[in-house]
C-alpha cells in the first residue's frame, strides 16, 4: 500500500516536474506582450479578456490505419494569450520542441505506422495547460510480428495494407439549378476500391481561420470567432456514398457555390479526401415574394409604395413589377395595371391614379428565369394625408377570453395619432377605437375555443386609413385540459367506498377550478367476470350500455369522498373530472374497485329440555 502511493505521488510529481522544465513561464512573455498587453491611446486603455486554452477541434479517441500507412494527427486550442501545441508519445517521449512548438495549432504526420500507439496533445500557456489523447491503431492484412518478414518476403502483400489514394480527375458535369453529376477516376490501388464517398457543403458556409477580429477588445466577437475556428471544416455539409464513378447529387439550391471532396475506401479503411472541386448551381426563378409590403397615399391622385427583397431570390434579381387596380381584390392579376421598379429600388412612386379611391397593389420580383410567387395584397387610398395600412399584423391567445395583437407603424404623411380594431362577435363586427398610437392591444370579453378574425386601420388627423387583411385565430377552450389523478380507492365496508384524489395540473387549468364531479356505477356480473383481472385494477373498458352512471358533484376545495349505499361485494368503476366556469374538464383515468361482504351474523339454535 504504501508503495502504490509513493509510486502515486511519484507520478504525479513527475508531471508536474516535466511541465516546469520543459515549460518555463518565460516561454510564454512574448505572447503575453504582444496579445495580452494593456494598448495605451492618449489616456484611455482598452483591456483584452484573458481566456485560457482550450481546446477548439477535438480529436477522435481512435484512429485506424493500414500498417505501412501514412496518418496526420491535427491538435487546435485558442486561448487568450494562445497556447503553444506539441505532441507526446506513448513513453512520455516529447515529438516537439515547447520553446519552439506551433502556436494554436500542430499537425503530427505518422509515416509508416507499424503498431499500436498513443499521443498526446498538450496546449499550454501562461494561464495553464491542458492535454487530449488518443490512439493511433494499426490495422493490416498481416500480423504485426510478422511485418519486417513480410516487407522481405512479401513486399507486394506490405503495399495492400495501405489506405487508398484520393480518386482523380474530378469533374462536375449537368448542372441545373437544383442538382450536379459528379465524376471521377479510380487512383492507382491495389486492391479493390470498395466504394467512393462524396461529401459537398455550400461554399458560403466556410469559415475564416481568424481566431479572433480585429476589435479585439469585444468580448462577443472573440466568443463568435473562436466558435466559428473550433466548428471545423467538415462539421457541415451533407455525405453520400457510390459504388459507381459518378454520383447524381441532387436537392441543392439555386444559383450557390457547391464545395465537392470524394475519398476512396478500400478493405482496410477509408482513404483521404481528394482536393476540393467547387461548381455553382444555375439560376432558376425567385421561390419566395418580396417581403412586408406597405402602402401610402402622397396626395389626391398617387401613392407610395414600399416593399423588402425576397429571401429565396434563387438568382440575380432583374426587377421587381408593381401591380395595382381600383377594381375588386379578386380580379386576375393579368387585368391589373403594371408599374415596373428597378433591382435596387425597395420603394416607387405612382402617379395617375384616381382622386379618392381605393387601390389593391400586390408586387413580384423577376429574374432571368421568371417571376416570384405574389406578395401580400396591400390596400390604400387616395386621400391626402392619411396613413397606409398598419403591417406586421399578429394576433395571439392570451387565455379563454383574450387575445393580443400587435403591429408596426404604417407609412404615413401626418402623424399617426390612434388606430380602430375590428373584430366579430356573436353579434356582428365590433369596432374599437384606440386613441394613442400604441402599436399593440389587448381585447377582452371573448368567448373560450371559439375563431375570431381581426383587423386594424391606422387614423390621423386627416382621417382614417384602409383596414389590414383579416388575421384569424383561436382562443384557448376555458375547460381543464387535464384530469384529476384519484390517488386511492378501497372498500371501507359491504356498502361504501372511499376515494382520495389530486386536482389537475395548475397551468392547464384555463380558469379557477370550481368544482369536481365523481362518477361511478356497479359492473354486472358478466362484465365483470370478463374484464376484472384477478392480479391488478386494471380492466377491459367494455361495459353494458344500459347501465346508468351516478354522478356526485363535491366543491373545489373537497379532495376525498365516501361512496355509501353501494351493494354488498360488488365491483365499481369510478372516474373524477375537475370543472371550471365554462364546464368540466376529461375524466380522470377509471379506477375499480369491489365492495367487502355482508358479516354474517352467528344462528342461534333453541334447545328443547
Amino acid at each position: 500500500m504504501v508503495s502504490t502511493i509513493f509510486i502515486f505521488l511519484l507520478t504525479v510529481g513527475s508531471v508536474f516536474c516535466f511541465l516546469d522544465n520543459t515549460l518555463p513561464l518565460y516561454l510564454f512573455e512574448n505572447l503575453d506582450t504582444k496579445e495580452t498587453s494593456t494598448v495605451q491611446t492618449g489616456l484611455v486603455a482598452d483591456k483584452v479578456r484573458r481566456v485560457p486554452p482550450y481546446f477548439s477541434y477535438k480529436l477522435e479517441r481512435q484512429y485506424v490505419v493500414g500498417v505501412g500507412g501514412n496518418i496526420n494527427l491535427t491538435c487546435v486550442a485558442v486561448g487568450y494569450p494562445m497556447p503553444r501545441v506539441f505532441w507526446k508519445k506513448t513513453d512520455l517521449m516529447v515529438l516537439d520542441d515547447p520553446s519552439t512548438a506551433p502556436i494554436g495549432k500542430n499537425v503530427l504526420t505518422l509515416t509508416h505506422v507499424e503498431s499500436t500507439e498513443n499521443f498526446t496533445c498538450v496546449a499550454v500557456s501562461a494561464l495553464g495547460n491542458i492535454e487530449a489523447t488518443t490512439t493511433v491503431i494499426a490495422k493490416g492484412l498481416y500480423s504485426l510480428e510478422n511485418v519486417e518478414t513480410m516487407k522481405k518476403q512479401l513486399p507486394h502483400a506490405y503495399s495492400h495494407s495501405e489506405l487508398p489514394p484520393p480518386p482523380i480527375n474530378i469533374v462536375v458535369s449537368s448542372v441545373t439549378s437544383e442538382s450536379v453529376v459528379i465524376s471521377w477516376k479510380p487512383p492507382k490501388y491495389n486492391e479493390a476500391i470498395n466504394k467512393y464517398i462524396v461529401h459537398y457543403r455550400l461554399k458560403s458556409d466556410k469559415e475564416d481561420d481568424t481566431l479572433f477580429s480585429k476589435n479585439g477588445n469585444e468580448e462577443e466577437e472573440e466568443e463568435n470567432e473562436s466558435e466559428r475556428y473550433s466548428e471545423g471544416r467538415s462539421s457541415r455539409g451533407k455525405t453520400v456514398e457510390s459504388l459507381e464513378n459518378s454520383l447524381l447529387i441532387d436537392g441543392l439550391v439555386a444559383f450557390q457555390t457547391y464545395e465537392f471532396t470524394v475519398r476512396s475506401a478500400g478493405p482496410v479503411g477509408v482513404g483521404l479526401e481528394s482536393l476540393p472541386v467547387e461548381a455553382q448551381t444555375k439560376t432558376s426563378k425567385p421561390a419566395s415574394a418580396p417581403v412586408n409590403p406597405q402602402a401610402r397615399s402622397l396626395n389626391r391622385d398617387s401613392i407610395l409604395v414600399k416593399w423588402g427583397p425576397c429571401e429565396q431570390p434563387n438568382g440575380l434579381i432583374t426587377g421587381y413589377k408593381v401591380y395595382y387596380t381600383n377594381d375588386v381584390a379578386t380580379t386576375p392579376i393579368r387585368q391589373w395595371k403594371q408599374h415596373d421598379a428597378k433591382s435596387d429600388e425597395f420603394m416607387t412612386t405612382i402617379h395617375g391614379l384616381e382622386p379618392d379611391s381605393r387601390y389593391f397593389v400586390k408586387i413580384v420580383a423577376h429574374n432571368a428565369e421568371g417571376d416570384s410567387p405574389l406578395s401580400e395584397l396591400v390596400t390604400v387610398a387616395t386621400r391626402q394625408g392619411i396613413p397606409g395600412q398598419p403591417p406586421m399584423l399578429k394576433v395571439k391567445a392570451l387565455d379563454s377570453r383574450r387575445m393580443q395583437l400587435t403591429w408596426d407603424t404604417p407609412l404615413h404623411s401626418s402623424p399617426v395619432v390612434g388606430y380602430t380594431v375590428r373584430y366579430n362577435t356573436s353579434d356582428g363586427e365590433k369596432e374599437l377605437t384606440l386613441t394613442s398610437p400604441h402599436e399593440k392591444h389587448v381585447v377582452t370579453g371573448l368567448h373560450p375555443d371559439k375563431y375570431y378574425y381581426f383587423r386594424v386601420a391606422a387614423y390621423s388627423d386627416r382621417g382614417q386609413g384602409e383596414f389590414t387583411e383579416p388575421m384569424i385565430s383561436k382562443t384557448i377552450a376555458s375547460i381543464p385540459l387535464s384530469s384529476p389523478i384519484i390517488t386511492s380507492a378501497a372498500a371501507t365496508s359491504s356498502k361504501s367506498i372511499e376515494i382520495r384524489w389530486k386536482g389537475p395540473e395548475q397551468k392547464k387549468l384555463n380558469g379557477v377550478l370550481t368544482a369536481y364531479r365523481i362518477s361511478y356505477f356497479r359492473l354486472e356480473d358478466s362484465t365483470e367476470s370478463s374484464s376484472l383481472d384477478s392480479e391488478s385494477d386494471e380492466y377491459d373498458e367494455e361495459t353494458a350500455e344500459s347501465v346508468e352512471k351516478i354522478s356526485v358533484v363535491v366543491p373545489s376545495d373537497v379532495t376525498s369522498y365516501v361512496l355509501s349505499d353501494l351493494l354488498p361485494y360488488s365491483t365499481y368503476e369510478i372516474t373524477v373530472a375537475a370543472s371550471t366556469m365554462d364546464g368540466y374538464g376529461p375524466e380522470s383515468a377509471i379506477r375499480v374497485v369491489k365492495t367487502l361482504e355482508d358479516e354474517v351474523l352467528p344462528l342461534l339454535c333453541a334447545h328443547s329440555v
